[in-house]
């Protein structure tokens, strides 16, 4: 199933609605605002017809000590 273009844009605006009164207080409402802003890039992809797609990296995890073996 393939959404309009009228829907997309409808998303697109819930989206940033959704973005612009976050207030971030913990790590889950930012991990929130990291997905949300996800599906903004994703969307606006959608909207400019573009069949690329989207690539996202994880965080890089700092080094550290070695974890002790079991």
């Amino acid at each position: 199933m393939s959404l309009s273009k009228r829907s997309i844009e409808m998303l697109l605006d819930l989206v940033e609605i959704k973005l612009s009164y976050m207030d971030i207080s913990d790590r889950e409402d930012a991990r929130d605002m990291q997905i949300l802003e996800r599906c903004r890039e994703e969307l606006r992809a959608l909207d400019h017809g573009s069949d690329t797609i989207l690539t996202f990296q994880r965080p890089v995890r700092r080094p550290g000590r070695p974890r002790a073996a079991v």
